[in-house]
């Protein structure tokens, strides 16, 4: 390959090169392939890198040679031009291999006689084993980069037909490059290595043309220099050449350690598919697709040009074949033999998909509607189940309901559950109302208003604890994001329900109700689920349907679905159950006809062949169809302009019996470049955004080996992912990417190695954290720490503190969304980190989270973590102040397992402990103190200061635990209890539990 940005210099003067005495002849027997010299237009004096003396700079490195562009004005080299290009071997000491490449150049440049076609070679030399040759230096630029020049001022969806003057220009270059490689042919020459930069195009009126990097260069036999044999390699290259004119893009993959289409049938015979090493080609060329071909020209030129291109480069889609180059310059020449037709046809000889049509589902999509027809009479909120196994269409049967229900008035928004996003909080429920909130903002300002309003009249300021979880709702608001109010963790749960609650009754009304459609409810997480149900169990709440999705067999008895649906089956909830199974044969076949615009009875044979390789599963039968177009097993026929399939050969193709297998299969044919892109995918989970992939394909320089300009990754590698949108894998919607079908995602996944998992993992984490933006920290950070969690086994020491130290953020994070399963993710992940020496190395960071991960269990439930956890902070903790946290929590765990008596034990001696002890008076200080209280005028207690002595907040925390378990049972404590707590207040100042014992004494 020509790596065109190394800049790195000879480890030798090339004035030592030079010798004009030195003139060889060498055999004309060696064919081996040479590095391009790439030339580039002499723009000043200080072009280039000045080497040694003044007049010499460096060019280009190749692999093997490098080149130098010397002046030569006195022209003492034998050069024409005033300049001559030098091209020499990198190492000092090559072996026979790398001379020979060399001499094969010089030779058969010497052996050409038409300077028209190629530049001349000068001179060799040979001293001391190092070897150089000398060239006519050619002014001028790469085709690659005119192409690139020429497609970069015009619209991607350019075309022939709507710029004439384009048109013209592509026209003359295609005759030059014909006509050069002609007069090649012509001298006995087959260049074998036709590339785009190979090729030096003079960038004026006339755009002439020149071959250069001849290396790989044979000579045809003396006795058969007509024979069409082995121009076909040239011819076929051609063929690409003009694709490449044509399309702007590339026709050869970057990446040929995994070859994915071999030109024709050019390995038949004596040729073998090898992997080509870097910086050399052979004729075994690794080309893209003709079917990529054949989508890129549709849409550019007309059919009858496209017929041309598609015949020279030997596609079974025309019966044609160019035997000469001459033949192909005759075509050129008179350009209405091809253009006379100017009718473009972007869309022919591509499968197409229907995305607004179903297959086989008219009563189950007749069931869902009937629920919906009713949403709009102020009914209760709904339900309606869809299950079914992978691949058998649930989620497109909602998402067509979804488009239905949008031109009827009403609000569709959805979410879609992610097994690799389990530790994002709400994930699936912010997105589906982001999404929900965007619609609004792009609805007009008089429904931005009338939400607006709506909202405000039923939240109130609770509005601002939603704006900090759904990021487009801080729009529609016209509010910035804020802290709300911090309260106790249980109270924060039940703010959130509320306000979620009321939420959904101001946006779901009978002129516009809601439908919320959660995808894969078998990956749901707790705290989403939760919220779902206190929502749909709200009586006020009305015009309101849930549609969920999920699959039957993957849900368990205890999974937390199956609670979800056993709780809303006992509140009495309507629940509409649909079971969707496989499609049958006559479906499939109507699916095949629409899929490649064949009548149904002319696709029989082909559906007798798909039914029973998939038996009616939707998914595999599209993945079924798409393997075989790519294998080309079936294609389009230009000639006939119909589709074409060989039922026998597609019989006796050994093709997977089940999706899984056919998708391990199709992705790992695919260039490396675009599997390594669908692992990155499938690591950030079903939905990637394009900029955070692009973050991560710069910075993980997995793809290859030589340093690269972040634009120059980009260029090469984002055009590759096209490869995946027309295998079906992926889609792109607006500035993101997801997978076709999650199970697209879970075998992208499984390809990646187990043991380099977490260590691709972890360079995601650091990556996305390192360069996430400040306003899209709510967004990231949780994908961040979900990456580098999963990355902890491999982490180094160093890093593991650090990451510790994020995963208390993430949890507090968490906890400020009620999302308390995964806070207890978080700090256990980063006690984990920390290992069996975290007391003594990291006290204060573990102590911060084993009280955190004790507390949020305690709102868990999981009671018997809790009692483990506190016993650990109560064992390894320096102070008793240190203990105050666990102590509390253990006293709260007891009396939520109803072991009062405990409870109330522990506080009293907590309380003994920090000077605080209950001291039974007579009731009479109780009333004295509640007298305080009442007699005190509001100026006064405003007044109040707020309490800072650390112990006494301490003992107003136990207090009120104490207090708490003296309603419960019968407790001689409970009114000396609350004395304290108003007596504290008055001396010490107000605090959070003051409240408490306020409020009680109020009664």
């Amino acid at each position: 390959n020509d790596e065109q940005d190394q800049t790195s210099v000879l480890p030798i003067d090339p004035g030592d090169y030079f010798d004009q005495n030195d003139n060889f002849d060498f055999d004309e027997s060696i064919v081996i392939d040479s590095v391009a010299m790439m030339s580039l237009e002499i723009n000043s004096a200080n072009d280039g890198h000045t080497i040694g003396e003044s007049g010499r700079y460096f060019v280009h490195e190749g692999s093997f040679c490098q080149v130098y562009r010397l002046d030569d004005p006195e022209k003492r080299y034998g050069g024409e031009t005033g300049s001559v290009a030098m091209k020499v071997i990198n190492d000092q000491f090559p072996d026979e291999k790398d001379i020979s490449r060399l001499e094969n150049e010089y030779n058969v440049l010497r052996h050409l006689a038409n300077p028209d076609a190629a530049g001349r070679a000068l001179n060799q030399t040979l001293r001391n084993g190092a070897a150089a040759i000398y060239l006519d230096w050619l002014d001028g630029n790469t085709l690659k980069e005119w192409i690139r020049s020429f497609h970069s001022v015009r619209a991607s969806s350019w075309t022939m037909n709507s710029d004439n003057d384009g048109r013209k220009k592509i026209l003359s270059v295609l005759k030059n490059t014909t006509w050069s490689l002609l007069d090649i042919h012509d001298a006995g020459v087959v260049h074998n290595n036709i590339r785009a930069d190979h090729i030096i195009i003079k960038t004026d009126e006339k755009c002439s043309i020149k071959f250069i990097s001849f290396g790989s260069a044979s000579f045809l036999p003396r006795s058969d220099k007509n024979s069409n044999t082995d121009k076909r390699k040239d011819l076929i290259s051609l063929g690409f050449i003009f694709y490449e004119i044509i399309s702007g893009k590339s026709s050869l993959y970057t990446d040929h350690r995994q070859p994915l289409f071999l030109t024709s049938d050019y390995s038949s015979g004596s040729e073998e598919v090898s992997s080509v090493e870097e910086g050399q080609h052979d004729a075994t060329q690794l080309y893209v697709s003709h079917i990529e071909v054949l989508s890129d020209l549709a849409s550019r030129i007309p059919i009858s040009f496209m017929k041309m291109i598609m015949a020279l480069i030997e596609s079974k889609m025309t019966a044609r074949r160019y035997q000469s180059v001459n033949e192909v310059y005759q075509d050129l020449d008179h350009p209405n033999t091809f253009l006379n037709d100017s009718k473009i046809r972007p869309y022919i000889g591509k499968i197409k998909f229907p995305h607004d049509k179903l297959f086989g589902r008219n009563d189950h999509l007749s069931s869902i509607m009937n629920v919906c027809q009713r949403m709009n009479s102020a009914r209760p909120s709904e339900v309606i189940l869809v299950s079914g196994h992978s691949g058998t269409g649930k989620s497109t049967l909602v998402n067509h309901v979804g488009k239905i229900l949008v031109k009827m008035g009403v609000n569709f928004t959805s979410g879609k559950f992610d097994q690799l996003q389990q530790a994002k909080p709400l994930s699936t429920i912010i997105d589906a109302f982001d999404g929900y909130f965007s619609e609004v903002m792009q609805s007009g300002q008089d429904v931005i208003n009338k939400t607006k309003t709506s909202l405000l009249k039923a939240l109130g300021s609770g509005v601002s604890v939603l704006t900090r979880i759904i990021p487009r709702l801080c729009a529609v608001m016209g509010i910035s994001a804020t802290d709300p109010v911090q309260i106790g963790f249980n109270d924060a749960q039940n703010r959130l329900k509320y306000l979620f609650e009321s939420m959904i009754s101001a946006i779901a009304t009978p002129s516009q109700p809601l439908v919320l459609f959660l995808d894969d409810l078998q990956w749901a997480d707790i705290s989403s689920l939760q919220l779902v149900k206190s929502t749909l169990t709200n009586s006020e709440n009305k015009c309101f349907l849930c549609i969920g999705s999920y699959r039957e067999n993957e849900i368990s008895n205890d999974h937390p679905f199956a609670d979800f649906l056993s709780d809303i089956i006992s509140h009495k909830i309507p629940i509409t159950k649909i079971e969707l199974g496989n499609i049958d044969r006559t479906i499939v076949n109507a699916l095949v006809s629409d899929v490649i615009c064949t009548p149904e009875l002319e696709t029989k044979p082909l559906t007798d062949i798909v039914y029973r390789k998939t038996g009616g599963n939707i998914l595999f039968v599209i993945q079924f169809l798409q393997s075989l177009h790519s294998e080309g097993l079936l294609l389009f026929s230009l000639d006939s302009e119909c589709w074409k399939w060989d039922s026998a050969e597609i019989e006796t193709k050994t093709i997977p019996n089940d999706v899984i297998r056919l998708l391990v299969g199709k992705i790992t044919t695919l260039p490396l470049h675009v599997q390594y892109i669908l692992k990155l995918l499938s690591c950030i989970g079903s939905v990637c955004a394009e900029s955070t992939l692009r973050l991560l394909i710069n910075d993980i320089d997995h793809c290859t080996k030589e340093s690269k300009t972040t634009s120059d990754k980009e260029s090469d590698i984002f055009p590759l992912l096209k490869v995946a949108i027309d295998e079906g894998l992926v889609n792109k919607e607006g500035s993101s990417y997801h997978f076709t079908h999650d199970q697209v995602q879970s075998v992208a996944y499984s390809l990646i190695p187990k043991d380099e998992r977490d260590s691709l993992h972890l360079k995601i984490g650091t990556i996305l954290l390192k360069n996430m933006p400040n306003h899209e920290r709510g967004n990231i950070f949780f994908v961040a720490m979900n990456q580098l969690n999963r990355g902890k086994l491999v982490m180094e020491d160093g890093m593991k503190e650090w990451v510790a130290e994020l995963n208390l953020k993430a949890g507090r994070e968490a906890i400020s969304l009620s999302a308390f399963r995964n806070s207890a993710s978080f700090f256990e992940a980063g006690i984990s980190l920390l290992g069996s020496s975290c007391w003594d190395k990291h006290y204060e960071l573990s102590l911060q989270l084993h009280n955190f991960y004790a507390e949020v269990e305690f709102c868990n439930g999981h009671f018997d973590e809790v009692n483990r956890v506190t016993k650990i902070i109560i064992e390894q903790a320096k102070s008793f102040s240190d203990k105050t946290r666990a102590y509390l929590t253990f006293i709260k765990t007891l009396g939520a397992l109803r072991n009062l008596s405990n409870a109330t034990e522990v506080a009293l001696a907590v309380l003994d402990d920090i000077g605080e002890p209950i001291k039974h008076s007579d009731m009479g200080s109780l009333v004295r103190t509640v007298h305080v209280f009442a007699k005190m005028k509001d100026s006064q207690f405003l007044a109040l200061k707020e309490m800072d002595d650390d112990v006494k907040r301490a003992a107003m925390k136990f207090l009120l635990a104490l207090v708490s378990c003296g309603f419960k049972i019968v407790s001689n404590d409970l009114p000396f209890a609350l004395n304290r707590m108003l007596e504290l207040t008055l001396i010490y100042g107000v605090c959070e539990e003051s409240c408490a014992a306020l409020a009680i004494i109020s009664f």
